[in-house]
């Protein structure tokens, strides 16, 4: 960072104009305007009035800033990746040979590990690697970023979903092995969505001041994820419900009765991403939003817990 940049920086963060910095050093906003951009420096005493105006001191207003560490992608996150290969091959290998194999449970497997979980780390990596992040979700290029921290939070991000998704592969082909009678990987897998969905937005939490450079930018961030825990439950309450009631009703996985109720949660899930995709745009365009939340975030959601009682008659 220069410092021209680091004026500039500096004054963002205390909130002050341009014009009022220069009416505070009793200078021209075109002074101001040259420092910032690199075609002048401030005398002494204009630095000395800058530190005080700022609450840093003289090394840290005209030293250069500690290099950051780079940051790496986890270590764990090939490992897991290897788990989770194994974990499917060996349901290959060991349900053969006690003849305890199923396809759907295998094709179940490969879908998670692969394109899920080993797909997925490729991507996170890549990113990591080469500081890319225009395929990761909600990147806006027109943003400032802290690149350092924006690939820790993809890296903490990689070793965190592989963690889950291996997990839930050990467990789900455990219990397909010892006690294949009791079909509970739907229960399984409803719980990994759950653990991936908030593992995500837990993660945006913990970075969420950590990887903008402009206050405004993360203030926007904590202003859009009251939306985003309201997708997380309404998420969870469309698939338990779908659960919930095929249960009760005594539906076959072989049979097509299901099929309307299936069709009936995804409208339902689909509403609620729409309304959180609308809140989004609604929270990103105004830079003062007066209502908490969008009448299009409202009436999605509304229509989504409508879908979700449909789902309880058909």
């Amino acid at each position: 960072m220069t410092f021209g940049e680091k004026i500039s920086d500096l004054r963002k963060k205390k909130g002050i104009s341009q014009e009022k910095l220069a009416e505070l050093l009793e200078v021209s906003r075109q002074a101001v305007t040259k420092w910032e951009s690199g075609k002048g420096n401030p005398d002494t005493e204009n630095l000395i009035r800058l530190s005080e105006i700022f609450g840093v001191s003289l090394d840290e207003l005209c030293g250069k800033e500690a290099e950051k560490p780079k940051a790496k992608i986890h270590p764990g996150g090939h490992l897991l990746c290897l788990i989770s290969i194994l974990i499917v091959t060996a349901y290959c290998v060991i349900g053969g040979i006690t003849k305890n194999f199923n396809g759907e449970t295998l094709i179940m497997l490969i879908i998670l590990a692969i394109p899920m979980h080993c797909f997925t780390h490729l991507m996170f990596w890549g990113m990591v690697k080469s500081g890319e992040f225009s395929m990761l979700a909600g990147y806006d290029s027109e943003i400032k970023y802290d690149t350092e921290n924006l690939k820790r939070y993809v890296s903490g991000l990689d070793f965190m979903l592989g963690l889950e998704t291996a997990s839930y592969l050990f467990l789900m082909v455990t219990t397909a092995l010892i006690v294949p009678e009791f079909e509970i990987q739907y229960i399984l897998l409803f719980g990994y969505i759950i653990s991936f969905v908030a593992g995500i937005f837990f993660m945006g939490y913990k970075f969420g001041d950590k990887i903008y450079l402009e206050p405004k930018d993360a203030e926007k961030a904590k202003r859009a994820f009251p939306s985003e825990i309201i997708l997380m439950a309404m998420i969870f309450f469309a698939i338990a419900a779908f659960v919930l009631f095929f249960e009760l009703k005594g539906y076959q996985n072989n049979t097509a009765k299901p099929f309307p109720m299936l069709g009936m949660m995804f409208v339902s899930v689909g509403l609620s991403l729409g309304g959180y995709l609308a809140e989004s745009r609604r929270l990103k365009k105004e830079e003062d939003p007066k209502p908490f939340f969008g009448k299009a975030f409202i009436i999605c959601n509304v229509l989504a817990v409508i879908a979700i009682l449909i789902m309880a008659i058909l």
